[in-house]
């Protein structure tokens, strides 16, 4: 079996920094393309490889397509980038994929602007060695001229949950290439280059990777390329980093659930149908009725057999637009649904920011507490070898489509965009019952993006290229 060269991967791309409970993300603008390469050689060293355990801090790096460009890096190089990388995620065509208009177009959002070049990752155990760290990079920054524009805080929230206060993240792609031993039954498990740049990807064929002539590698630092001899491997042990901050409406999400509900086990059990599993993480396909403590990690379940009919789970819920497992009402067989769904799946590596509206992100006490100003939400972040095929696929064919799972009028409930132009009208949300479904109207958007960028997550050996290419 193929090995990953974890001493070339950036470490977040194999672990979450999870121990390291204190992180920000810093954003940042070049001004000088050679001080921007000194830059780079000096930060290099200090970047958190897959080969290392860090259990006091991690420091990540990843480059817009403009901050690559602003290195004058060779031409043939940066041609050999994705459309979708190259245009960025505000660029109009990909506003219309993904959704971001209305309220979530780029011109209401805080951040996303064409100059950031690069983003610098900070994870820490606590609080006080976050601020350390930061504090050697502000002087090393400085010393380049490497501008900070914005400084995104994020942190850990009570039992891993998110603001809504549901258990998140739990169902988590494994590449097979990090397993003692391959299962016989390769289900649920996916080949490194699905997710990591030089690896053979689930088609049995090497991940799109950006690549370089040959004769431009003058110290050869760089492997070439398994198709192409004449070239290059800048993509190799990197990937496609996607931001995308998103602000959580939590009063509005739990009064709309109270307005639609007679007490407050019932608004909860509707907030549960829209999001496919219960406060604690428990899946309702696996215990429709109510939440079950010995399943709040379960992720062993399909829909095909257990719930076809969403009379379980909704098929409209967010875990089945994001994750349709087995069951997708445009492939005839559970083998195809599995095989279609399995070609879109994203490692998400996403963190919330600002505080939560109670201590344990209890529903119950969230439906008491008056709205206040603080501004929360989700850090999401996800790596993906194919920007199209994977994350812009997922929002633009299942958050966001009206007719999901043969829906009328539904995106997803949580993070869809909900129009209430009759003419495009998305707003609705169906709960399929016997012997007639129940339908809700009019919902608000209770997330709201307020940044995002698409970043290129380099390995090692690339950031070296790049930050030494004369």
């Amino acid at each position: 079996m193929t090995t990953l060269e974890k001493d070339d991967i950036q470490g977040l791309l194999i672990r979450g920094h999870g121990n390291l409970s204190s992180a920000s993300y810093l954003l940042y603008t070049f001004t000088d393309p050679v001080k921007a390469k000194f830059f780079l050689q000096e930060i290099i060293p200090k970047v958190t490889t897959a080969s290392e355990k860090p259990e006091e801090q991690a420091l990540q790096i990843a480059l817009t397509y403009e901050g690559l460009a602003f290195l004058k890096l060779p031409p043939p190089l940066l041609s050999s980038f994705c459309r979708e990388f190259k245009e960025g995620m505000s660029e109009i065509q990909r506003q219309f994929i993904l959704g971001d208009t209305g309220e979530n177009a780029p011109q209401n959002w805080t951040w996303g602007e064409k100059n950031i070049h690069l983003m610098l990752m900070v994870f820490g155990k606590d609080l006080e060695k976050l601020e350390s760290t930061l504090s050697q990079i502000k002087i090393l920054t400085a010393s380049f001229q490497v501008e900070l524009l914005h400084t995104l805080p994020t942190g850990m929230l009570h039992a891993q949950k998110e603001h809504f206060g549901f258990r998140d993240d739990i169902s988590r792609p494994i590449i097979r290439e990090l397993l003692k031993e391959v299962p016989g039954d390769t289900a649920g498990t996916f080949p490194a280059g699905e997710f990591i740049m030089g690896y053979k990807n689930l088609y049995d064929e090497y991940a799109p990777s950006p690549t370089v002539p040959d004769v431009l590698d003058k110290e050869g630092k760089l492997p070439y390329h398994p198709d192409d001899a004449t070239l290059k491997d800048l993509g190799k042990n990197g990937t496609y980093l996607v931001f995308r901050q998103m602000e959580q409406k939590v009063h509005a999400f739990w009064q709309y659930m109270r307005a639609q509900s007679s007490d407050k086990a019932s608004a909860i059990a509707l907030a549960s149908k829209m999001v496919g599993r219960w406060p604690d993480g428990s899946p309702l396909t696996l215990c429709p009725n109510q939440p079950d403590p010995n399943l709040s990690e379960a992720n062993d379940f399909g829909f095909w057999k257990e719930d076809k009919a969403g009379l379980k789970c909704p098929i409209g819920s967010h875990i089945r637009r994001t994750n349709p497992r087995d069951h997708l009402v445009t492939e005839n067989t559970q083998k195809d649904s599995t095989e279609m769904a399995a070609k879109h799946r994203m490692i998400r590596k996403g963190r919330p920011y600002g505080p939560p509206v109670t201590p344990e992100l209890k529903p119950e006490e969230m439906l008491d507490r008056m709205e206040d100003d603080r501004e929360r939400g989700l850090h999401f972040i996800c790596m993906v070898t194919d920007i199209r095929r994977q994350f812009e696929f997922v929002q633009n064919n299942w958050v966001n489509f009206h007719k999901f799972g043969g829906l009328e009028n539904d995106a997803d409930p949580i993070i869809g965009n909900h129009y209430q132009d009759e003419s495009r009208k998305t707003n609705e949300f169906s709960i399929p019952k016997y012997p007639v479904r129940r339908k809700l109207n009019k919902l608000p958007n209770f997330t709201i993006i307020k940044g995002g960028a698409y970043f290129f997550f380099p390995g090692i050996r690339a950031l070296q290229y790049m930050a030494n290419y004369d």
